[in-house]
């Protein structure tokens, strides 16, 4: 199996072979560290505060692209193609996520705390900003990396980040430390891995300096920015939901089944950190590379179905027991991945233009708005089994999208390179 991803990798990707092929077993690494830190809340703690977790996690995850803004995307987009737009670009990320980091976590505090999202727990909104804030640190460092096409040891440090997670659960379990404790130490987490990134970054950085334009470095940013909205709430947005419209132990519960059917989203996540960036200066031939894609994936699948009926009541306990839920959630992991190989390609390959914002934002209202509305509608009527349906249909308008939009763009830049030669 290993072989075969391998060649798969080295027959359609071309120079983004070695980093895709690395990347992706040290994100299997990070996958396996999510479920291990799942059941050992599930163990140590209970169904509800599983479903806490995974809340507290979506919520920020999902906040932090606001926060952010793309700026951290930006300046990996940037410095992989000059290098020595490093320093100016950081210094305009810096400058521009401040302000948007304060305005967005006071206005989701805000939100939480007049709403029934709030969990309950004393100093759980401490416990948001504190993520935030070092979950900011921790992505710019990895953005950093990823510029310098260290895209395996980028994935390294959230693979550390995750390992402290582990470490720190089971300390404090055994300290009989209350549940939020392990929320604070998230964030501990987080800047200790960023710490350990500095002296590589340090090692990596050039000398010479070139100045960078503020207006395409921002309209390079907001696009991004659309893209990654698009592309995370896809997760986030039903897990959030669940808690607000059921209660945390039914989210708890999907929670436990998505763990296991994340393995598959694992190659989706996989895509934007090297295909994203290296499209910029590659040409992927899609038909090829989604018949590859697919010969692989179905099978994996499948797999990953089957095992999950018999290791989530095993790993979690007997009372996580759902019948219909892993077949839909293995139905829209694997729709996502083949709609993460193209959105990549189609973000990647592109500069900022009319055309190209145009359909960005249509994936953007996608995701956000459309998936909303259908996962509040789904959920209300079939209960969660309706959370992964409803991103399933997304998905599929998603791909579409993005498939013509990367066929009609191409065929746009040739167009328009003929007559510039002529």
């Amino acid at each position: 199996m290993i072989k075969l991803i391998k060649h798969f990798f080295k027959k359609n990707t071309g120079e983004t072979s070695g980093h895709l092929f690395k990347t992706f077993f040290v994100y299997g690494f990070i996958a396996l560290t999510i479920i291990i830190v799942k059941i050992l809340i599930a163990r140590f703690y209970g169904q509800e505060e599983l479903g806490i977790f995974t809340f507290f996690f979506s919520l920020v995850s999902l906040i932090f692209l606001f926060t952010s803004f793309g700026l951290p995307e930006a300046l990996t987009q940037t410095i992989i193609k000059v290098p020595e737009k490093l320093y100016n670009s950081l210094k305009k990320v810096i400058l521009l996520i401040i302000p948007s980091t304060i305005f967005f976590i006071l206005l989701t505090l805000i939100v939480i705390t007049y709403t029934p999202l709030n969990p309950g727990i004393k100093h759980f909104n401490f416990a948001f900003v504190l993520f935030i804030i070092a979950y900011t640190f921790h992505f710019i460092t990895y953005s950093i990396l990823r510029g310098y096409k260290r895209f395996v040891s980028a994935s390294s440090y959230s693979l550390i980040n995750r390992i402290f997670w582990i470490i720190f659960i089971i300390i404090l379990f055994f300290l009989s430390s209350p549940f939020v404790f392990f929320l604070f130490s998230m964030a501990l987490a987080l800047i200790i891995a960023g710490i350990i990134s500095l002296p590589q970054i340090k090692k990596l950085v050039t000398q010479e300096q070139t100045n960078v334009n503020l207006k395409k470095f921002f309209n390079l940013a907001f696009a991004l920015f659309l893209m990654q909205v698009g592309f995370y709430s896809l997760r986030f947005l039903s897990e959030i939901i669940i808690a607000y419209l059921v209660n945390f132990n039914t989210l708890g519960l999907y929670s436990a089944y998505s763990s296991i059917t994340n393995i598959i989203r694992m190659v989706a996540y996989v895509f934007p950190v090297v295909v994203l960036p290296m499209a910029v200066v590659n040409r992927y031939k899609l038909k090829r590379s989604l018949k590859k894609i697919l010969v692989i994936l179905l099978p994996f699948s499948a797999l990953v179905l089957t095992l999950t009926y018999f290791f989530v009541p095993l790993f979690y306990g007997n009372e996580y027991q759902h019948l219909w839920l892993p077949p839909f959630l293995i139905l829209s992991s694997t729709l996502l991945v083949v709609y993460s190989y193209l959105n990549a390609v189609f973000i990647g390959e592109n500069q900022f233009s009319g055309q190209y914002l145009h359909i960005i934002s249509l994936d953007f209202i996608l995701s956000l708005i459309i998936n909303s509305i259908l996962n509040i509608y789904l959920i209300l009527k079939i209960g969660i089994i309706g959370a992964p349906i409803a991103t399933s249909i997304t998905i599929i308008f998603k791909i579409i999208l993005n498939y013509y939009g990367i066929k009609r763009l191409r065929f746009k830049n040739k167009n328009a390179r003929t007559t510039e030669n002529n």
